[in-house]
């Protein structure tokens, strides 16, 4: 039987990936897409990994699986938590694919922590905690780390530590695709998915250097970095080379992107701007002075400045020892000395809030928030389009140009049983130029609404990734502007391998690109497979706070 073979590259995009395969850059994924088929690929709204992921793997819409950040909130609570793979609604791919007698290999693919129980092996991605099991079978975990396996990069990147930050991740990047190559070998499965992210976070922060147009760029001091980004996508092409020589001339191959990329311009505080139009009521002292948090936050100890403390001196063994030895008790130390959500704010007087990466603003909705004052029906929908409306007009005050592209309500894009917790505005900014991030609702200065992007970030996402389809049963069709839309992936493969589509799910298979399987239909008398994912009953405070602590690395939190 054909297999599958479905190599992951987060953030790749074909704005980069074309031009440099068409120079000899990228000789092998130029063979794959003259081969066979390539174009766009549509990622979903809110445009990050955590939510892009999850609809890949379960092929519906994130008002079906719940993932519409890298954090939700608890429920009846305005704090919030990490998410896990556990938390994502549905049925994997790779779980319908064992259901069905599929042999199947997934490695380092985001949101599959804890690793769920599969017909062959599974490696967590990002959102695994240090120091806990992250492979099914378990014992494959000890396998991987004698190989060097890499969960997170240990050098986030700083002005003056770029060739630290680029030579891990070319190491890792290494580590991971000569693992691959030997489980690939070994084990032969009928899906096998190794997924690479330093594709993404190379984008994130040496944008600038390669890109003469951004504004923060310094010619001589990015010059010795101008090919950074294009010299790691060289180095995945010659790793997809060895991969899809060893799957052979029967596998259906898949290169598949989350979202795209392009230049970061600024941050911008959305709760300063609701602060401003009486939106948001911030408390006038958030932390006592008298308190030891508050203390502490005026002595300038906090978390934040002791983990990049502990970082710049290499000691990050000794900080995740930290962590887990304190637990809980780290909350009695400030994050940082900026205002922190949900304790800044005073919710009884406030009538929209945002947290998360991309926009998202909520309403603080009587009955469904748990200090909610706005009345649903006429006054929610007046809230809606006051805030639709004031956002359109708010201008950049460098160029004096709107920064909103447009205001997306959530049920226009979302249907499903999760909506409900779903934003209920989206906040589409210069095109994702400017984005908003968790961590960092409150503006460093009152009544600052902009700022430089936090981290050094020069880079960020956009909402066309690719795709690439290649091999046994996929057309030799060349650029397909219409593209496709990444939850198609999901029920594509299971028509490659002969398996049932649920109903379920809101993606169709590929026609265009990968030639239908006879006899393979719509499973319309199917309910809904069970939710993937082993419990994590073992999730710790100190867990938690690591897999955060690996999110503000990469940007998406602050």
């Amino acid at each position: 039987m054909t297999r599958v073979l479905i190599i992951g590259l987060d953030g790749a995009t074909l704005d980069l990936v074309r031009p440099w395969a068409e120079a000899g850059h990228l000789p092998n994924l130029n063979r794959l897409m003259r081969e066979g088929s390539y174009g766009p690929l549509r990622s979903v709204l809110p445009v990050l990994s955590s939510a892009a992921w999850a609809s890949f793997m379960t092929g519906t819409n994130p008002g079906k699986h719940g993932v519409f950040d890298f954090v939700r909130r608890d429920p009846g609570s305005y704090t919030l938590r990490a998410v896990r793979g556990d938390h994502i609604q549905g049925e994997s791919l790779w779980h319908i694919l064992s259901r069905h007698g599929r042999t199947v290999g997934v490695m380092n693919v985001p949101m599959t922590y804890p690793p769920e129980p599969v017909n062959g092996f599974l490696v967590s991605g990002l959102g695994t905690p240090d120091d806990r099991n992250f492979t099914f079978p378990p014992e494959l975990a000890d396998e991987l780390r004698r190989e060097g396996h890499c969960l997170d990069l240990r050098t986030p990147y700083r002005p003056g530590k770029e060739r630290a930050t680029l030579d891990e991740m070319s190491a890792c990047t290494e580590r991971l695709g000569r693992t691959a190559l030997r489980l690939l070998e070994r084990d032969s499965p009928d899906l096998f998915i190794v997924l690479f992210r330093e594709t993404d976070e190379v984008a994130h922060f040496f944008w600038r250097h390669m890109d003469p147009t951004h504004p923060k760029r310094d010619p001589q001091r990015d010059a010795p970095f101008a090919t950074a980004i294009r010299d790691l996508y060289a180095q995945v092409d010659a790793i997809v080379g060895r991969l899809v020589q060893a799957a052979g001339p029967d596998a259906t191959v898949l290169v598949v992107s989350d979202h795209g990329s392009g230049p970061l311009y600024k941050d911008v505080f959305i709760n300063e701007w609701l602060r401003q139009n009486g939106l948001l009521a911030v408390r006038s002292e958030p932390r006592p002075a008298t308190s030891a948090a508050g203390l502490a936050a005026q002595l300038g100890l906090t978390r934040e400045g002791i983990s990049l403390a502990l970082r710049n001196l290499g000691l990050n063994k000794l900080e995740r020892t930290i962590r887990r030895l304190m637990g809980a008790r780290l909350d009695k130390i400030p994050r940082s000395r900026r205002m922190q959500f949900p304790e800044g704010i005073d919710w009884d007087r406030t009538y929209a809030y945002s947290f998360g990466y991309h926009g998202q603003i909520y309403i603080n909705l009587k009955g469904r928030e748990p200090q909610g004052i706005v009345e649903p029906g006429p006054g929610y929908e007046a809230l809606r389009l006051r805030i639709e409306r004031g956002l359109n007009e708010l201008t950049d005050p460098d160029d004096g140009l709107p920064i909103v592209s447009r205001v997306v309500r959530r049920e226009h894009v979302f249907h499903g049983l999760m909506t409900e917790a779903a934003p209920d505005l989206i906040v589409v900014m210069r095109d994702l130029a400017f984005i908003t991030r968790h961590g960092y609702e409150y503006s460093p200065q009152p009544g600052k609404i902009f700022a430089s992007p936090g981290l050094h970030q020069s880079g960020s996402h956009r909402l066309e990734g690719l795709l690439i389809a290649a091999g046994a049963n996929t057309r030799t069709g060349g650029f397909i502007s219409q593209g496709a839309d990444l939850i198609d992936v999901a029920p594509t493969v299971l028509q490659v391998l002969g398996c049932p589509v649920p109903l379920e799910m809101d993606g169709r298979p590929l026609h265009d690109w990968v030639l239908p399987t006879s006899g393979v239909e719509i499973d319309k008398d199917a309910s809904p497979g069970p939710q993937s994912g082993a419990p994590a009953s073992d999730w710790a405070d100190a867990d938690e706070q690591a897999v955060l602590q690996r999110l503000r690395d990469l940007g998406y939190l602050e």
